[in-house]
């Protein structure tokens, strides 16, 4: 193996303003007034798209659903250079905005969990981290912009969701009505109430009205929540001083502020203090860059009609809490690191999901192992509708891995089996063409994030 590299440092260059996202409706992304943005930064950094080696476009929130996300999340990656491209649901974004804010790295360094609760205009993605590791992901409807207010205080826009619940718990609050600061401040509340209990009371999030995905069962033997860390745009107003008018409250054309001060409030009922950062409405995407460049061991399995390939994602393996030989454990663990995949990267068809699994040094080297590892790996991919497996291992264990899953399939299913390569959860991966016979380059791409 070739010595591993890692960053040892980040200096700041250039850092643009905020823009909000140009619309030309409520479900389409203006394509010409973003790309004219990104030109004009580009030209105020002085930089040419070829002057940048690495990167990423990442596309989160409500504007990841508008109907022409991905279409123009590819086309501003081509444009800007070699660039990673994700376009992140809520359980993706809430491990970004975790790892942007210092949650992950602060999980490292304390006992129980840090929990990283992203509040921004639509969404509040929380996620759960203990030991540097995301151990789970809750996503809320809960933003400052779910309720759009004037300079008054008039009801600009209800968003469908937060419109629904509003009537069900009984709030005659209408689009074109003039809004009375205390009800506003009341709705905060309730949905501070919700967000705080559901993270840190370890209640089964099925039963918050304003969840949404497919949040993992609690199971009651997850570490206590140590601390709890605030970032997006409503976490940088969580020091800012209370509204005392409702054209106050309204600066912002949203209940952000609002929503801000409520968490607060809320927060003091609980033996936890709520935490921002100096980057907190940055946390999602800091940096990007290629940290690593490595070759694989010789012990692989490559179908080379499927190089090269470039930006793929790295679902890791969890370690298994395995009694000696436990191998129906083990095909567990694979099985939800397949499940993990498809909730986070599977927002297009089927057959196009591709992903790679990443399997821990801890795995042993023994054919029962490796037959297990194999078949549950193929029954996965089969049963999400993936037309090709991606294995990346630690061990010298590739080759034989993939010689099981060509015989179990009977050469059928399409894969691509590397080992002595280390990637991280969250790294994105390029695999080259065949180098000196077997020997397989490989770019592992780390989003790079400092609090």
């Amino acid at each position: 193996m070739l010595p591993g590299f890692k960053i040892t440092g980040r200096k700041l260059l250039y850092e643009s303003p905020m823009y909000s996202t140009p619309l030309l409706s409520d479900r389409e992304i203006d394509h010409l007034a973003l790309h004219a943005i990104l030109a004009g930064e580009y030209e105020r950094a002085a930089l040419q798209p070829e002057d940048v080696d690495t990167g990423a476009v990442i596309i989160t929130g409500e504007t990841a659903v508008k109907h022409n996300a991905d279409q123009i999340v590819h086309h501003l990656a081509r444009f800007a250079g070699k660039f990673v491209v994700a376009q992140a649901g809520g359980d993706l974004e809430a491990v970004l905005a975790g790892k942007g804010s210092g949650a992950e790295a602060r999980s490292q360094e304390i006992a129980g969990q840090v929990v990283n609760v992203d509040i921004g205009g639509g969404t509040a993605n929380c996620a759960f981290f203990a030991g540097g590791s995301c151990t789970r992901t809750i996503n809320f409807h809960i933003g400052g912009r779910l309720i759009r207010l004037g300079a008054q205080g008039e009801v600009l826009k209800l968003f469908p969701v937060i419109e629904e619940w509003l009537r069900r718990e009984g709030y005659g609050l209408a689009e074109g009505d003039l809004a009375e600061l205390e009800q506003l401040k009341e709705i905060t509340g309730k949905w501070s109430v919700m967000l705080l209990d559901t993270i840190l009371n370890s209640r089964d999030p099925k039963g918050c009205p304003l969840v949404y995905g497919q949040p993992e069962e609690v199971t009651g033997t997850a570490e206590p929540v140590s601390e709890l860390w605030v970032s997006g745009g409503v976490g940088l107003l969580l020091e800012q001083p209370g509204t005392r008018s409702l054209t106050e409250a309204a600066r912002f054309g949203d209940i952000g502020p609002l929503l801000a001060e409520s968490l607060v409030q809320t927060a003091a009922n609980y033996s936890i203090k709520l935490r921002t950062t100096p980057e907190a409405q940055r946390a999602t995407v800091i940096g990007a860059g290629v940290h690593t460049t490595t070759l694989s061991g010789s012990t692989v399995f490559v179908d080379s009609t499927l190089l090269p390939l470039r930006n793929i994602p790295v679902v890791k393996l969890s370690r298994p809490e395995l009694a000696e030989g436990d191998l129906p454990g083990l095909a567990s663990a694979v099985e939800k690191a397949y499940a993990e995949g498809k909730r986070r990267f599977g927002t297009g068809e089927p057959a196009d999901l591709l992903f790679a699994v990443a399997l821990p040094g801890f795995i042993p080297a023994t054919y029962p192992v490796i037959r297990r590892i194999a078949s549950a790996a193929t029954e996965a991919s089969l049963r999400n509708g993936m037309k090709v497996i991606i294995l990346i291992c630690e061990n010298d264990i590739a080759k034989a891995v993939g010689n099981v899953i060509h015989l179990l399939t009977l050469g059928e299913q399409r894969c691509i089996c590397l080992d002595q390569i280390v990637v991280r959860h969250g790294d994105y991966i390029d695999i080259g063409f065949p180098l000196d016979g077997d020997c397989i380059p490989v770019a592992v791409k780390t989003l790079v994030f400092q609090p």
